[in-house]
């Protein structure tokens, strides 16, 4: 049965058009900060309001990672059947398999893609997704080569930072610790990743028994005074000290997370386990 179109929807349609892109952005905030079933609901609309296929391809796509998140996999794997860009569409499938860890089945569904042939704007991910499954089924080679090929396909510093945050994972010593402090020599990398750069540069120094040199890494990261990254920092600082032995100081600092009275939930709730442990 054919469904009636009210003619108002009609006269407002140019304005769905218009406010297409805001209503995107603001649905993917909704996903980022993990408010998934909201996220769903806002993607669902967008693929209605959708004012042409590309639009509609990426409302699909997200409302197929929110279904995977939300357990829904037959949901997700009809909508991604939607998809009518085919580039899209095995992103949108690489990506579902992701996150459900299944990486061998990423391997395998991209294996043989050449993704210079692919959009420009799809490139990048599918490089990342490929090179991170590559990464989890102990393809380091393989991995490597996606991660370097991705960073030829991005301006953007921050996702610049999560390309050597990734290949610093793949190795160990003086390579990693390079790639890690490349993060650092970014100009705009976001707060978390200059976090996990110098967290992982920390743990790195400290199990060499560089204990001075693994603590001063913090030092570069003074700025980040306001939450939830002052508690991040401190978090891992404790680690650091603990690594060392430094058990007293590891309590400080948990003291000071505790101490603080806004640090997020779950860091709270592992610093007063960690003293309760200590007492």
């Amino acid at each position: 049965m054919k469904h009636i179109i009210p003619l108002a929807f009609l006269l407002l349609a140019p304005l769905h058009a218009a406010n297409f892109p805001t209503e995107y952005q603001a649905a993917m905030r909704l996903f980022v900060t993990n408010k998934i079933p909201e996220a769903k609901e806002a993607f669902t609309a967008l693929v209605a309001s959708a004012p042409n296929s590309e639009a509609k391809d990426a409302a699909l796509m997200q409302a197929s990672y929110c279904e995977v998140q939300l357990k829904q996999v037959e949901e997700a794997t009809k909508l991604a059947a939607g998809i009518k860009d085919k580039y899209s569409g095995t992103l949108c499938r690489m990506n579902m398999q992701a996150l459900q860890s299944k990486y061998a089945e990423v391997v395998a569904l991209a294996k043989d893609e050449d993704f210079t042939t692919w959009p420009d704007a799809l490139i990048f991910d599918a490089l990342m997704c490929r090179g991170n499954s590559l990464s989890r089924t102990g393809e380091a080679v393989a991995a490597e080569k996606d991660f370097r090929d991705a960073l030829g396909h991005t301006i953007n510093d921050y996702k610049k930072a999560t390309v050597y945050l990734r290949l610093g994972s793949l190795f160990k010593g003086q390579q990693a610790l390079g790639f890690f402090d490349e993060v650092m020599k970014l100009r705009e990398p976001g707060s978390t990743m200059r976090y996990q750069a110098i967290a992982a540069r920390a743990r790195i120094l400290a199990a060499e028994g560089q204990g001075a040199l693994a603590l001063a890494e913090f030092d570069r990261l003074k700025d980040l005074t306001q939450q939830p990254h002052w508690t991040m920092v401190q978090m891992a600082r404790a680690a650091t000290h603990e690594a060392l032995g430094e058990t007293d100081k590891a309590r400080a600092c948990y003291e000071a997370v505790v101490a603080a009275g806004n640090a997020p939930a779950d860091s709270l709730a592992t610093a007063k386990a960690k003293l309760t442990a200590k007492r």
